[in-house]
């Protein structure tokens, strides 16, 4: 009996410890807080502590989630009538919509609460058609919520609401810590179904080329197999220490439900955008002024590299950019960005992307087998792009136009970078009068090629003195190439 007595002291004395050790928020539930604070950090001490750990960490994060319900419209255009102009067939449905026409929607998702002032970070094209916004607080109170600022390259949004003195908010971990491997949890309400909790791994980090952002997008992913559905985007992804390591923002799925292929945006860029949108309303990117391409082992063979050689090259540098200005050439193989070595074009990207305009940065090149520095000082994207549109604006044809790029040429389908993709018509001008639309790529004017804005203006310019130009197009909606005839005064 007495050895028997001692074994159950023994046992009552780990259990003691098991839940001093593990479960250190069990109390937690959703009781209301005295004022508002930031989530507990968690620490595991035991890997044996899983299933406690899913628990605690969900315990402790759920009250920093929030269910978002997206009542708008968006512009859709009308059918068309089934028999076309067809009188008889009029006279029993009578006349048909013409035109685009708005079309109510209604979205449910989530989002995370970042800030004590109320700041909750979300995903852009939830709210991007939005009218109006109501979030649901794990308290089970509601408020409309107005929109901070967006930013569609990265499908992020921050919107805010009043906050409350019970109300908890989340903090950012560091998403390039991060491990393929690593446990992680998604809070959200996919299909409506408010804090949902579900657990996974890393399966993989820096997923791009996925094309759901558009050409101009910044694609950078934490895939996972976390069990995510419609209705978690802009929920968050949780570490084991209740960090936000991400926000979940799409599926891969030909049935629109979860099989093991979510992606999120990570926190680090999460951090940055949603701080710019706060401070500014807006994202302002760098801009470095060249276009570059990811080496492949042809190129590595062709200009006699090291095997071991990792970078990109440079294959055309902007004219009087920045790039241009600290002396980079075509050719040149970027090795380091601001000390951090370079693997691809999209992690330069968006390495240039969040430098802030007016800061000067190492530049590591390899030119002719030999390695040297150069300092850059980043320009403002947004005001490149407008110059550059500016200066593509032509007043006798009306159009803006940019360089067809390595990249946009593959989008679009082209063989090879080559000639201007247009982006702007202005109304009334000879280029909408001639039918042409934006997405439309100009190869030549007359029989001259044209690669730059600099070339259209020159070209145009010269034709109108002559009273038209015959113009080699590729249209954008079909992919057919052909020649039309422009009138210009």
């Amino acid at each position: 009996m007495k050895r028997k007595r001692v074994y159950f002291v023994i046992w009552a004395g780990i259990l003691a410890a098991f839940l001093l050790v593990f479960v250190p928020g069990a109390q937690l539930g959703r009781q209301a807080f005295a004022e508002s604070a930031p989530t507990q950090t968690i620490v595991i001490q035991d890997e044996g502590g899983f299933t406690s750990a899913i628990s605690t960490v969900a315990e402790v994060m759920m009250p920093a989630v929030v269910h978002i319900n997206i009542a708008g419209t968006v512009m859709q255009q009308a059918p068309e009538f089934p028999f076309g102009n067809d009188p008889f067939f009029r006279r029993f449905f009578g006349p048909m919509p013409q035109g685009p026409q708005k079309v109510p929607i209604q979205a449910l998702g989530s989002g995370v609460i970042i800030g004590k002032e109320g700041y909750i970070i979300t995903n852009n094209h939830m709210v991007e058609n939005a009218e109006t916004i109501q979030v649901q607080l794990y308290d089970g109170s509601t408020q409309k919520a107005k929109v901070i600022g967006t930013d569609p390259d990265t499908d992020l949004a921050v919107i805010k609401i009043d906050p409350t003195p019970d109300m908890k908010y989340a903090g950012f971990g560091d998403s390039d810590k991060v491990k393929v491997g690593e446990w992680v949890v998604a809070i959200g309400s996919p299909q409506g179904f408010d804090w949902t909790v579900t657990q996974g791994i890393i399966s993989a980090k820096h997923r791009t080329g996925i094309g759901v952002l558009g050409p101009t997008g910044y694609e950078d992913f934490i895939q996972t197999d976390t069990s995510i559905n419609p209705g978690n985007s802009g929920g968050p992804l949780i570490n084991l220490n209740g960090e936000v390591i991400g926000i979940n923002a799409l599926i891969v799925s030909a049935t629109q439900g979860s099989v093991g292929l979510g992606f999120a945006i990570p926190s680090n860029m999460a951090r940055d955008i949603s701080d710019a949108l706060i401070k500014n309303g807006k994202v302002v990117r760098g801009f470095l002024g060249v276009n570059i391409q990811d080496i492949t082992p042809e190129m590595t063979k062709s200009l006699k590299l090291d095997k071991q050689t990792k970078g990109v090259i440079v294959a055309d540098v902007v004219p009087g950019g920045p790039a241009a200005k600290a002396g980079m050439e075509q050719g040149d193989i970027v090795l380091t960005y601001g000390g951090k070595s370079i693997e691809s074009v999209i992690q330069l990207r968006n390495l240039v992307a969040s430098t802030e305009p007016g800061d000067s940065v190492k530049v590591r090149i390899l030119r002719s087998n030999k390695e040297t520095e150069l300092t850059v000082k980043v320009e403002d994207l947004a005001k490149a792009q407008k110059e550059a549109k500016v200066q593509a604006a032509n007043k006798n044809l009306g159009v803006s136009v940019e360089k067809v790029t390595p990249k946009t040429a593959k989008q679009f389908g082209l063989k090879k970078p080559a000639g201007l993709i247009i982006t702007g018509v202005t109304p009334g001008s000879a280029a909408e009068n001639a039918g042409l639309e934006g997405g439309d790529v100009i190869f030549r004017v007359n029989r001259t090629p044209v690669n730059s804005p600099e070339d259209l203006d020159k070209l145009i310019s010269q034709a109108a003195n002559e009273g038209g130009a015959v113009l080699l197009i590729r249209d954008g909606k079909s992919g057919n190439i052909g020649y039309i005839s422009v009138p210009l005064q």
